[in-house]
C-alpha cells in the first residue's frame, strides 16, 4: 500500500518564484540512508559527493559578490541529495512505504526502525551534506560550518518495519521557520504558530536575563540577499543547547542554572528527590554530606529516616560533566547530556525527568511523569530559573505544545503526531512574512 508523504508548499506566503527543497535522511542499525524523490531509500555513499566545494547549483543565476558570500557555506565536496518540491498545486508526494525491509535490510521496529530527518530548505543554497565513510557531515544552526548559511529547518520522525510513524516538529537546536506536521489515521496537527516568523525572532533577540549578551539570532549574508526570499534579514535563531555547545556563548548562558542546582543540592541531603518514570518505576536520590553525590536507590521513600529504615543498594550515582565535578551543571541541563544522558535505562529515565524540571524552573521533592501532565500550567512561573528559549517556543506555539530542549517529551508536551500503521504523513511549510 502506498503511504503518501504530502510535501506541502503551496500554502505559504513565499513569492511564487522562491525555490524549496527538502531532504530526507536517515539511520538503520549503523547504516546512514536518503530518500530520492520517489521515496525510494538508497545508502549514503562517498562517491555520492559529486558537488564541488565552494559552489552550488545554481549559483549561476547570482553575482559574484553573493557567489563569494556563499562560498564558505560548501567547505568540503557534498552530496546533493534535494528534492525539488512544487510552489504549485498539486504538492509534491514521496511514498513513505518504500522504507520497508525489502529495501532496507535490518529494518525492523524499536531502536531499528529508520530514524531521521527531513530537511526543508528555502531559497537558492541548497543544503550540503558531505558524506564519509562512516556517517556524514549534516546542515549546522550555528554561524559558521556547512549548510549555516542557508535558510533551513527540519522534522525529526520514525518509520518503521510495520508501517508506524512517530515525529515531531522541533526547536530543539534552532528556530528557521514554521512547519507543520499531521496524518492519519489519528494524528493531530502539530507545529502551527499562533506568532509572525519576524515577531518569533524579535522576541528571541529580546530575551534578557542569561540571553542579553548572547547572539542568537544569526542574520543572513547582505551579500547573498538574492539568494534568499525578499526580505528575509535572518536565518535563524539559535536555542541554548546549540548556544552553549560552542565556545564564547555569553558569560551568564553557561552557569545560568548553577544557584538553583547548588540550592537543591543541599535540599537533596535533608529530603530525598523521588523520580518516578513509567517504563522504570520510582528512585529515591539522596545528596550524600560528605562527598556531595546524588546517589539514587530503587524504590518510593519521602523522608530520610525512610531510606536508612529500608537501607536499599545503591542503584546509581549521578556525578557531573567532568570527572571531578560531583554535582549536575548548568551545560548538563542545557544539553540534556553528560549526567543526565548516562548509565542504563533507569538512570537515563531519572536524568531526563531532572533535565525537563530544571529546564521548566519546576524541580522539587517529586517528579512523577506519569501525572505531571496535570501541573503543566505551572511550568516557566515568574522569578524562578528556567529556559526562557523553551517558554517562548511553547507559547508561539498554537497548541502549546513544543520541542524546546532535548526532553521536553517529558509531561507529554512535545509536539508528536503518532501514527500507528500509517496511511499519510503531511508536511506544510509555513508563513514567512505574516
Amino acid at each position: 500500500m502506498t503511504v503518501p508523504l504530502i510535501l506541502d508548499a503551496t500554502q505559504t506566503d513565499l513569492a511564487a518564484d522562491v525555490p524549496v527543497y527538502a531532504y530526507i535522511v536517515g539511520l538503520v542499525q549503523g547504516v546512514f540512508y536518503r530518500l530520492d524523490a520517489a521515496g525510494l531509500p538508497y545508502p549514503m555513499n562517498v562517491n555520492d559527493n559529486t558537488q564541488a566545494a565552494g559552489g552550488f547549483p545554481g549559483s549561476d543565476s547570482l553575482d559574484s559578490a553573493a557567489i563569494a558570500a556563499l562560498a564558505p557555506n560548501y567547505p568540503s565536496a557534498w552530496a546533493d541529495y534535494s528534492i525539488p518540491v512544487s510552489r504549485n498545486a498539486p504538492a509534491t508526494q514521496l511514498d513513505l512505504s518504500q522504507i520497508n525491509t525489502a529495501n532496507i535490510p535490518g529494518l525492523s521496529t524499536g531502536t531499528n526502525a529508520f530514524s531521521g530527518r527531513i530537511y526543508v530548505s528555502v531559497g537558492l543554497p541548497p543544503l550540503p551534506f558531505t558524506v564519509q565513510t562512516s556517517g556524514y557531515t549534516a546542515p549546522v544552526p550555528y554561524p559558521d560550518g556547512p549548510g549555516s548559511q542557508c535558510l533551513f529547518d527540519w522534522i525529526e520522525f520514525s518509520y518503521d518495519s510495520e508501517g508506524n510513524f512517530n515525529g515531531n516538529t522541533t526547536q530543539v537546536d534552532q528556530f528557521g521557520f514554521a512547519m507543520s506536521l499531521n496524518g492519519a489515521p489519528g494524528g493531530s496537527l502539530q507545529g502551527l504558530m499562533s506568532v509572525s516568523r519576524d515577531t518569533l525572532l524579535a522576541q528571541i533577540q529580546g530575551l534578557g536575563g542569561p540571553f542579553q549578551d548572547v547572539s542568537s539570532v544569526i542574520a543572513a549574508n547582505s551579500d547573498a540577499a538574492a539568494a534568499y526570499p525578499a526580505g528575509i534579514a535572518n536565518l535563524r535563531a539559535q536555542s541554548p543547547k546549540t548556544l552553549t555547545a560552542m565556545s564564547g556563548c555569553g558569560a551568564a548562558l553557561p552557569d545560568y542554572f548553577d544557584s538553583s542546582l547548588g540550592d537543591w543540592y543541599l535540599n537533596w541531603q535533608t529530603t530525598p528527590l523521588v523520580v518516578n518514570d513509567a517504563s522504570t518505576g520510582y528512585y529515591t536520590g539522596v545528596v550524600d554530606g560528605d562527598s556531595g553525590v546524588l546517589n539514587f536507590y530503587q524504590g518510593q521513600y519521602a523522608t530520610v529516616a525512610d531510606w536508612q529504615a529500608a537501607a536499599p543498594a545503591l542503584a546509581f550515582s549521578m556525578t557531573g560533566a567532568a570527572p571531578s565535578t560531583v554535582q549536575i551543571a548548568s551545560l548538563d541541563v542545557w544539553q540534556c547530556n553528560n549526567s543526565l544522558n548516562a548509565g542504563g535505562a533507569a538512570q537515563q529515565n531519572v536524568g531526563k525527568n531532572i533535565a525537563a524540571a530544571f529546564n521548566r524552573g519546576v524541580p522539587g521533592y517529586l517528579l512523577d511523569d506519569t501525572t505531571c501532565q496535570s501541573v503543566a500550567g505551572s511550568f516557566y512561573p515568574a522569578g524562578g530559573a528556567w529556559s526562557a528559549w523553551a517558554a517562548l517556543m511553547h507559547q508561539a506555539n498554537s497548541n502549546a505544545l513544543a520541542c524546546g530542549f532535548p526532553y521536553d517529551d517529558v509531561c507529554e508536551q512535545s509536539p508528536t503526531v503518532q501514527l500507528d500503521v500509517a496511511t499519510q504523513v503531511s508536511v506544510v511549510l509555513g508563513n514567512f512574512y505574516s
